[in-house]
């Protein structure tokens, strides 16, 4: 699938994937640290809105922001400098399997929503080198509520998503990169539909229009509409849980 068409399709939306400021302040309250100067790496970051927000956190630190589409990150200094953000958010156009920054140099990783695209696993064992010691990792991943999921439901996840595990085996794979967990919690409904599903069905008829004569573009585009229809019948079988981390020393 074409990465550049896909985000192309999410310019100019609130939000590239489901999230929600309250539940970025709540991660963020789990983390039992003051920063005083320290340095933030959210990766992923689409155009921002939770890179914002953890700016707002913690005033003292500097945020640095990475994603592989430089539109979203233009967007982001764009919004940055609107709230009076922008010496404190720093962007880099890079992928999140190949940063370009000195290990053990960020007290904070986040990443909402975006691990799933290299694998969580893959994504943990990587990212944590870019961890002090002492540091912590936030990742919000798409996980099973319950143990028997709808014949529907489930069969669309091994379609798009065939990785996605239970909370309790996703706990599994985060103890086995190397890290402790300090707190769990779903997002909610609204972190679906308020900055993420709402305007993306406003805009799809746009999208239906200008790509008309592109196949991969209305593929993605029945894709995403088949999204929101299994999230209307099963969002309580299924959705995000943020976890929050903390790296064992130096492991």
């Amino acid at each position: 699938m074409d990465v550049t068409l896909i985000s192309k399709m999410f310019e100019e939306l609130p939000r590239q994937g489901p999230g929600l400021d309250e539940s970025t302040a709540y991660a963020c309250s789990q983390i039992p640290i003051n920063l005083k100067g320290g340095k933030i790496l959210d990766i992923g970051c689409g155009s921002g809105m939770q890179t914002l927000i953890l700016a707002k956190i913690y005033p003292d630190c500097i945020i640095t922001a990475t994603d592989l589409y430089q539109p979203f990150l233009n967007d982001l200094t764009l919004r940055a400098k609107k709230e009076g953000l922008e010496g404190r958010i720093v962007t880099h156009q890079a992928s999140m399997d190949n940063l370009p920054f000195d290990k053990s140099s960020f007290d904070i990783i986040w990443s909402e929503g975006s691990a799933f695209i290299i694998g969580l696993s893959n994504a943990l064992m990587y990212w944590k080198n870019f961890l002090k010691s002492d540091g912590y990792l936030v990742v919000s991943e798409s996980a099973w509520f319950i143990d028997s999921p709808s014949d529907e439901c489930k069969k669309f996840f091994d379609e798009i998503y065939p990785d996605i595990k239970s909370e309790s085996d996703t706990k599994e794979i985060i103890r086995d990169a190397g890290f402790h967990v300090i707190s769990t919690f779903r997002l909610p409904d609204s972190g679906w539909w308020d900055n993420y599903y709402s305007p993306l069905i406003k805009r799809i008829p746009l999208l239906k229009e200008i790509y008309a004569d592109n196949s991969d573009a209305q593929m993605i585009i029945s894709g995403l509409e088949k999204e929101m229809e299994i999230h209307q019948k099963y969002s309580n079988e299924y959705g995000y849980t943020f976890f929050v981390l903390k790296k064992q020393g130096n492991y």
